[in-house]
């Protein structure tokens, strides 16, 4: 394999590879966020056996190393097929063992969603709801949706739902967001991790949203972009108002928003699959009454060193008092 990166000069420079047309975890601007905020490396690694591209992460911890694939491998800006995932990935683990590069593969960010499961691995069905932006009309779009979700749009529209656009919208989408995130008790990214993004990918791959009740601000979203998807990534809602189907209306005027910039798809990124939890269910539901086809595939995870990661292991369950989970844990229990 070949080893391409934007950052590190001992690696070839992919700055001509891809463009725009490409998912956005193989901009520049992506890995300059993943260095300088997250203090980790996004290496984009080539086969010459299907000629064909991946974007992972690395970084350490203590003195263990992790790797984290960020997206499917693609040739020409699509993804591979399922079989010739397959390949790639068993090319993919080869090729860190001998080349001692990590001890352990982490299970992917939620927006990468794999289609094939190398041998040995550990893994969890996983999904998303995708729209395809660039072959319906705004009408069509919007009569994909559930009927009681067209309903909830055209209430909201018709009831004095007013939605606004762009990143002077950030405090309002921030407090939004915060005040979800407190409600369900789940971790919060602070100003300074949307200071970067928009520092790194820049406004023309960030967009921000919020639905006003009057001037009375109900719901928004932020979604990264390139012109091959969008990912809906962050959310919020709150304040009070008997307005309903404001959400709905935000998103549906989200993809009209994103569809008029050339942006391909909309992906709602991440939904369980048959998850006994009913709140995830409850997300799962949410999420399909947009009218998306349902992309499944797997969340994987792989440890190339397993007594190295063993002492890990043992390091963390006794500094937390507790074994450290994902979601690929969550699913298998």
């Amino acid at each position: 394999m070949k080893v391409y990166s934007y950052t590190d000069p001992n690696e070839i420079n992919p700055e001509n590879i891809f463009s725009d047309e490409s998912p956005l975890q193989f901009q520049k601007g992506f890995s300059l966020f993943y260095q300088q905020y997250l203090n980790s490396d996004v290496k984009i690694l080539y086969s010459e056996n299907l000629n064909a591209f991946i974007p992972v992460r690395y970084f350490k911890l203590k003195v263990f190393r992790f790797a984290q694939i960020l997206h499917a491998p693609i040739i020409n800006n699509t993804e591979l097929e399922a079989s010739k995932q397959q390949q790639f990935f068993e090319e993919l683990v080869s090729f860190h063992k001998d080349q001692q590069l990590c001890q352990r593969f982490i299970q992917p960010h939620p927006y990468g969603i794999l289609k094939a499961v190398p041998a040995g691995a550990q893994s969890c069905p996983f999904g998303t709801y995708i729209n395809q932006l660039d072959t319906m009309t705004d009408t069509e779009l919007l009569h994909s949706f559930d009927p009681k979700y067209r309903k909830s749009v055209n209430h909201a529209e018709k009831n004095g739902a007013v939605i606004r656009f762009g990143r002077d919208q950030f405090s309002v989408f921030h407090d939004l967001y915060t005040q979800t995130t407190t409600r369900a008790g789940i971790h919060c990214d602070p100003v300074a991790y949307f200071d970067a993004l928009y520092k790194y990918l820049g406004e023309e791959h960030i967009e921000i949203g919020v639905v006003y009740d009057q001037e009375q601000p109900i719901g928004a979203i932020l979604l990264l972009y390139t012109k091959y998807a969008a990912l809906c990534t962050h959310a919020g809602s709150g304040g009070e108002s008997k307005l309903y189907g404001g959400m709905k209306m935000l998103h549906y005027k989200m993809m009209q928003h994103l569809k008029a910039k050339g942006v391909k798809v909309y992906d709602l990124v991440g939904v369980r699959i048959n998850s006994n939890n009913e709140a995830l269910e409850g997300i799962f539901r949410f999420k399909k009454g947009f009218g998306g086809a349902l992309k499944e595939g797997y969340l994987w995870k792989m440890d190339i060193a397993p007594v190295q990661t063993k002492v890990f292991d043992l390091m963390m369950k006794i500094r937390y008092r507790t074994p450290m989970r994902d979601i690929i844990d969550e699913e298998s229990n």
